[in-house]
C-alpha cells in the first residue's frame, strides 16, 4: 500500500470501517513509514481534541442545567 492510499483511508481505518484485508495492509505499511505514523497520530490526536471537547461542553452544559 502506498502512502497516499494509505493517508487517504487513515480516518475510515480509525472508524474500523475497512475489510480486514485493507487494515492488514495498512498495518503493514505503518510498521515501515515514519510519516503515514505521524500523520496517524495527528489524526489521533485531532479527534481526541475535538471529541474530548465536545464531551466536556456536553458535561458542562449538563452541569450548568442542573
Amino acid at each position: 500500500m502506498s502512502c497516499r492510499d494509505t493517508i487517504h483511508l487513515i480516518c475510515w481505518y480509525l472508524e474500523g470501517r475497512l475489510s480486514s484485508v485493507v487494515e492488514a495492509e495498512i498495518k503493514r505499511h505503518l510498521e515501515g513509514c515514519s510519516d503515514c505514523r505521524m500523520v496517524l497520530e495527528a489524526a489521533v490526536n485531532t479527534l481526541d481534541c475535538y471529541f474530548n471537547a465536545e464531551r466536556a461542553e456536553a458535561t458542562a452544559h449538563a452541569f450548568r442545567v442542573a
